[in-house]
């Protein structure tokens, strides 16, 4: 997915995210504006009209209300799922606002003027509260405000008198403020969520260059020395023992020096890919630089001999795979390694004393004719 995309699949869903946490308050605000109408309609209005007219008010913000936590509990980030939550969303916002809309036809006598007024009165705060609980989605906070208010003031347009027909007028032209206002606060939400992206965003470049290879994206020295740290201090207080492998690619330069550093650069990304391949998602494959790679593994057993045996397993898996040939767009290239083993413990209690151990043992390997793992413990051959 392009970079252009997933900016704005994020934005869409910060913005259903922000439709959905303002979502509880107004459910609760209308089921206790719609208990409240009821009791002040109750002799305007048949009670069965009244009571089914508030039984699906409440049965409507109950389902929206459900569906609200389901989609909290189980957050999307693909394009699809996210326009298909809004499309319900905006749904279920539109039966809720044109139940509403219905109150000022079926609940209030075109004659009783307070009962009126306390109906324009509720559904003008409802949508003053609509615009700032959902104009992050300007369809949204239109379907609210259009079907709540447009048949009140239809119908006070249709009684015909001045006072009515003032009314209508100046419901109108809320309706109108109101549309700006939605715009304006759309267009400064939007705003504000595409900061906050691009700020987590650089954020996120800022420590991607800081602690990870820009050409193979495996942890650079910087963070392997912070896990190394970690790796020691857990190894220390559990017994279990840990291990760093120090790799260097034999005769890389021949490589560079005669087809140039890019194909180099595409061997050192797939040596990157081997790696990490051949070991689990808890150790950690680093590149320090140039040719020269690390692993470092952890969790390995309490006893020493049969820790050294997992390491001599997992070195020859390594050897081996860096061994296949590499196809290096039209050339296929043929490479192995030297491998250098610094065991916790034995062989330091630091991260410069196991670095600059398993570096002695990897050049030890080179020495003894390359392609090979040494341990450095005696810097015994494997």
């Amino acid at each position: 997915m392009k970079d252009s995309s997933i900016k704005s699949v994020a934005i869409r869903s910060a913005q259903l995210q922000q439709l959905l946490d303002a979502n509880g308050r107004s459910l609760l605000s209308s089921t206790l504006l719609a208990a409240l109408v009821a009791y002040f309609q109750r002799y305007l209005a048949a009670l069965p009209i009244i009571f089914t007219w508030l039984a699906l008010v409440i049965l409507v913000n109950i389902g929206r209300l459900f569906m609200v936590r389901r989609y909290k509990r189980h957050q999307a980030n693909d394009d699809f799922v996210i326009t298909k939550r809004l499309k319900q969303f905006r749904f279920g916002l539109f039966v809720s606002a044109l139940l509403w809309g219905l109150s000022s036809i079926i609940l209030s006598p075109s004659g009783e003027l307070q009962h009126q007024m306390l109906l324009i009165f509720v559904l003008t705060g409802m949508t003053a509260g609509a615009v700032i609980s959902y104009s992050v989605d300007k369809a949204s906070a239109m379907i609210f405000m259009l079907l709540t208010l447009v048949p009140m003031l239809v119908r006070l347009l249709l009684v015909g008198d001045s006072l009515a027909t003032a009314m209508s007028i100046s419901g109108f032209l809320y309706i109108i403020f109101m549309i700006v206002s939605i715009g304006n606060i759309n267009r400064n939400l939007i705003d504000n969520i595409t900061l906050r992206f691009d700020a987590v965003e650089r954020e996120n470049e800022i420590k991607q260059l800081a602690f990870y290879d820009s050409l193979t994206n495996l942890p650079n020295r910087r963070l392997l020395l912070d896990r190394l740290e970690h790796a020691l201090t857990m190894s220390a207080r559990t017994g279990r023992r840990g291990a760093l492998l120090f790799l260097d690619l034999d005769y890389f330069k021949n490589l560079n020096d005669t087809h140039g550093h890019f194909m180099g650069d595409l061997l050192l990304q797939q040596v990157a890919e081997r790696l990490l391949s051949c070991v689990r998602e808890s150790d950690t494959v680093a590149r320090l630089g140039g040719d020269e790679f690390v692993v470092m593994l952890e969790d390995l057993s309490e006893d020493r001999l049969e820790a050294m045996r997992q390491v001599e397993i997992l070195g020859e898996k390594i050897v081996t795979a860096l061994n296949r040939p590499y196809q290096l767009n039209a050339l296929q290239h043929n490479c192995s390694t030297s491998v250098g083993v610094a065991m916790f413990g034995e062989d330091g209690n630091s991260h410069e004393v196991l670095l600059k151990n398993a570096d002695v043992a990897m050049y030890q390997a080179k020495k003894a004719g390359r392609n090979l793992v040494v341990m450095f413990d005696g810097l015994r051959q494997v």
